[in-house]
């Protein structure tokens, strides 16, 4: 099966229209998360085999957050992919990123930590992020049990995980030593986010908050050198493309070893992605190489 995921939120066009018209409004978040897993499962993809895969929660002082944790191969210093998924900001679980996780770990054989934060409109920022570093915090205390070193982190980040990828970042203010940053199709900016679904599920997150501070928009942080090393995809057709190449532009303003790469005649991948689809091969590909180059 095909899909052509051509801008942010092109797999929910016809459940956004169709529920304004059936119910008078605008989809639910439940609505939303339903439409991303189908068409992710639709996708048909095939999971690749991982040595062994833990699943656990680790406690936030209100709630308990379930993590994913794939550990590809026996070691003593591997690397450490901290994979924080995407899902139109209230979407997206571990299920709906289990396929690119697993094939992370397998390709480059690093422990991969996948976090299923909270999100709105059941939790509004900063509660997402919150969680995000506390699972952090975490992953820096137990990678050693797992065969990897804390030193050796990747953040990775599609879409809005690329939001709260670039917000860890600037939130932590460089104290944590990340070895290096991906960030595929990410938001980085919610200062403006239109009319339709986009700016539905923004206001959704935001619950009120400015859109204005640098860690809500990191693209309006002042200091980017708390930036790692940072690889940088995006897509012809997405929308968020000029996302991608703001965020490119600031850390090479910053001195910040950064490599763009561009997909042509590709909209957002979304689901493609978080499938490991053939179609986001050249994605993946270019992810792999980055984070194996070096170690």
């Amino acid at each position: 099966m095909l899909y052509d995921m051509s801008y942010f939120f092109s797999c929910l066009a016809l459940l956004f229209s169709g529920t304004l018209i059936a119910q008078g409004g605008p989809p639910t978040a439940d609505q939303v998360r339903q439409a991303i897993a189908g068409e992710i499962r639709q996708l048909n993809v095939q999971p690749v085999e991982v040595n062994k895969i833990i699943n656990t929660k680790v406690y936030n002082g209100v709630d308990s957050i379930p993590v994913r944790i794939y550990i590809p191969q026996k070691g003593k210093s591997l690397q450490l992919i901290y994979n924080i998924h995407g899902g139109a900001l209230i979407a997206g679980d571990l299920d709906t990123h289990d396929n690119i996780s697993r094939l992370l770990a397998s390709r480059t054989g690093a422990v991969v930590v996948a976090i299923h934060y909270r999100r709105p409109p059941e939790s509004s920022y900063p509660a997402g992020l919150d969680d995000c570093i506390v699972v952090l915090g975490w992953i820096r205390k137990n990678a050693g049990s797992w065969g990897a070193d804390p030193d050796k982190i990747v953040l990775l980040g599609d879409s809005g995980g690329g939001l709260l990828a670039a917000s860890l970042l600037v939130k932590t203010n460089g104290k944590v030593p990340f070895r290096k940053a991906v960030f595929i199709n990410p938001a980085v900016d919610l200062r403006t986010p239109g009319e339709g679904l986009y700016g539905m599920v923004t206001q959704m997150y935001l619950g009120g908050k400015p859109a204005n501070d640098s860690v809500v928009s990191p693209i309006t942080a002042t200091d980017f050198r708390v930036f790692p090393e940072s690889l940088v995809v995006t897509c012809e057709k997405d929308e968020l493309k000029p996302h991608g190449l703001m965020l490119e532009e600031k850390l090479k303003s910053a001195a910040v070893k950064v490599k763009l790469v561009e997909l042509p005649g590709e909209g957002h991948l979304g689901g493609l992605w978080s499938a490991a689809h053939p179609r986001a091969q050249q994605a993946i590909d270019a992810v792999v190489d980055f984070i194996k180059s070096g170690r």
